[in-house]
């Protein structure tokens, strides 16, 4: 998987056939449902035109889509959790487009509980071979590692040589955990097994400028059995005795509105601010006849702890958290959630100053020092043959009534910046530099 695919979600999911219409063919469906709930109007003669596959990004925005019956049965296996392969999204970083970054494929990220999770692989490592029945094939492009591991048989074991070290690792089905923590002297991992979920504990000194209290938690997306695994890393938090939370959202493009509601109860249940019940509301076209729908505060469940209150943010502590303009949708949401309630300030916002060089590569200039800026939702219905269409269907708007589409939240807002070369390195000198900069304040 190519890196820096950004999910971009904040989805629900409708019912196939709400109106109970009958159509003549997928297309008739698909332009009735577009044009009753699709956010903005569209002229029907252009979806025919365009045809079912070419519809996103020409007729309607980047966000919706067609999918077949297969390439739906594979999205939702995805979203729940269920994996296959070895867990890692790669980019090409040329030649001096990074300070100190020498040129070369590296590895952005590494899905939890993955193959490459498991074997030891980290983002920031640059992949400079591979090697497989003792043969070693150079690494040099984007498409020389994708061929190489396409050409694994699945439980076939081979090496990925980095200039970190060495791994053994083969091709696999997981349940991808998308949730993590640290503190100066260990790292939290959510693994999935036999046994079903746990948390395994990993003396390391990878974090050990944290400060003793604090505890580093990122969240990838939001998907899974993400609500369950933040809940349980909390609860691992308040045992510890932690009093500051640095959340990363950074790179995490969103997933699923009951996620964000879910996550969203951990962090608000124990502060002063009275009726946490709402985590966001949406407005839709108003010839949808949806008009203007709640998102409530929920708790997470199946969660069961032997203390009430034991998986919940306390509220003496102070949050900080880490955005950059890969930070979209549902994770927006959950920024709007804390401010909106009193969990976090602008101020304890930090957004990326990304370098010239990645945002001239990139393209994304418009968008640095800031979210993402996406504050509008998407809803999935299903057509009784299995083929789905994804349509964005409103604008979404935190509880105190901001909405951030287009625009998300930086430096005009008050947001702390942080200078980064790359969203990814191995060292994550942006998380260093943030975290001197709090010890300074304190």
């Amino acid at each position: 998987m190519i890196a820096l695919p950004l999910a971009l979600a904040l989805i629900v999911f409708a019912s196939c056939m709400p109106d109970c219409g009958l159509y003549l063919s997928t297309l008739d469906w698909a332009s009735a449902y577009i044009q009753k709930y699709y956010y903005e109007s569209v002229d029907p003669d252009d979806v025919r035109a365009a045809g079912l596959e070419n519809l996103s990004g020409n007729v309607l925005d980047i966000y919706s889509r067609y999918y077949t019956a297969e390439e739906y049965r594979s999205t939702q296996a995805s979203n729940s959790g269920s994996r296959s392969g070895i867990g890692v999204s790669y980019q090409l970083i040329p030649d001096g487009a990074a300070e100190g970054i020498e040129g070369g494929v590296y590895v952005a990220s590494v899905s939890g509980n993955s193959p490459a999770s498991r074997a030891g692989l980290r983002a920031g490592e640059r992949i400079i071979s591979c090697a497989c029945g003792g043969e070693e094939y150079a690494v040099e492009d984007t498409s020389d590692f994708s061929a190489f591991v396409s050409a694994r048989k699945t439980g076939e074991s081979f090496t990925v040589l980095t200039d970190r070290g060495s791994y053994t690792l083969a091709r696999e089905d997981y349940t991808m955990s998308y949730a993590f923590m640290a503190t100066d002297d260990a790292v939290y991992n959510v693994v999935y097994g036999p046994d079903g979920r746990q948390i395994e504990r990993e003396e390391s000194d990878a974090y050990a400028f944290l400060p003793e209290g604090t505890a580093y938690m990122a969240l990838s997306q939001f998907y899974g059995n993400a609500p369950d695994e933040i809940a349980e890393l909390f609860s691992v938090y308040n045992s510890l005795g932690c009093d500051r939370l640095m959340f990363d959202l950074r790179n995490n493009g969103g997933g699923y509105v009951s996620a964000m509601q879910q996550i969203g109860s951990l962090f608000v249940k124990n502060y002063p601010q009275s009726g946490h019940t709402l985590a966001g509301y949406a407005e839709y076209k108003p010839s949808s006849g949806l008009g203007r729908e709640d998102f409530a505060i929920e708790s997470v469940p199946n969660f069961s702890l032997a203390a009430d209150g034991e998986c919940y943010l306390p509220a003496d502590s102070s949050v900080t958290v880490l955005a950059n303009n890969g930070t979209a949708s549902a994770s927006e949401a959950l920024i709007g959630v804390l401010i909106s309630y009193g969990v976090a300030d602008y101020s304890d916002i930090w957004v990326s100053d990304l370098s010239e060089g990645y945002l001239d590569y990139t393209g994304t200039a418009e968008k640095n020092c800031r979210t993402y800026g996406k504050g509008i939702m998407q809803s999935t219905f299903v057509y009784y043959t299995g083929e789905a269409l994804k349509l964005t269907v409103a604008k979404i708007y935190w509880p105190n009534g901001v909405c951030i589409h287009d625009r998300g939240i930086g430096e005009e807002q008050g947001c702390n910046v942080a200078p980064a070369e790359w969203t990814y390195t191995y060292a994550d000198e942006e998380l260093q530099f943030v975290v001197s900069q709090l010890s300074e304040q304190v």
